[in-house]
């Protein structure tokens, strides 16, 4: 059984907007951190059986030592060759993506890319959260989508103008509520913080300005080795 197209679809059922263009107060956006989390829940909790179930290719991220060409070559101070460069210097790093490589389950549907274009959500008739580009849905380990969730929060609060632990909570209640089978754990947020540098690397709202860019890349590598410090603790910390 596929995820329900309401949910994953090429874009919003009915309209709405991205998370990127979301405003409101504390409790509007708490709000919607919880409806989120418990459409990361129903979709994480789509019953698998059939001959459609394909498995959601592991990102690069997990086991860069197995990535070579393009990649490897990348331009240096692009997110590709920060994150390799991160990889090189830091062996907690290392630890945590073999630990992620090691601990990657393949039971539940996930989308695979939560960032935060990839969320929509609408307002009318009722609040409503789905996902657009489902290229990478497929059988996976939903820390992954969790720990992307979690990111993006800390990514969108300045925007947001808001705190991102609450956030964070609302979202991990919505989703606990709802039955997400994921657990967030150290170092699969190490690595999906990595992740997330790439993708604010290629980010076109982020800012223009050199010196900015590489600042914000150094806050989501800091970010990384922060959680990668934490692994084999039982808790992690959003």
């Amino acid at each position: 059984m596929y995820p329900p197209p309401e949910l994953v679809a090429q874009a919003g059922p009915f309209g709405g907007a991205d998370l990127v263009q979301q405003r409101g107060t504390l409790a509007e956006l708490a709000q919607v951190c919880q409806t989120w989390g418990a459409a990361i829940a129903a979709l994480h909790t789509t019953p698998t059986r059939g001959p459609s179930a394909s498995l959601v290719v592991r990102p690069w991220v997990i086991n860069p030592e197995h990535r070579t060409g393009p990649i490897r070559g990348a331009i240096p101070g692009f997110g590709y060759a920060a994150v390799l460069r991160a990889y090189e210097s830091s062996c907690e790093l290392r630890v945590a993506a073999r630990e992620v490589d090691e601990r990657w389950t393949e039971l539940h549907w996930i989308h695979g890319d939560l960032t935060a274009t990839n969320v929509v959500v609408e307002h009318q008739p009722a609040l409503r959260v789905s996902f657009t580009d489902p290229s990478g849905v497929g059988l996976g380990d939903p820390a992954w989508d969790l720990a992307a969730a979690v990111d993006m929060i800390a990514w969108l609060s300045p925007r947001w103008r808001a705190v991102p632990q609450p956030l964070v909570d609302y979202l991990l209640l919505g989703y606990r509520r709802a039955g997400g089978p994921g657990r967030l754990y150290p170092a699969i947020q190490a690595v999906r913080a990595l992740a997330t540098v790439i993708w604010i690397a290629d980010c076109p709202s982020e800012s223009s300005n050199q010196e900015q860019a590489e600042a914000n890349l150094e806050f989501w590598l800091d970010r990384a080795r922060g959680y990668a410090a934490r692994v084999g603790c039982l808790i992690a910390v959003a």
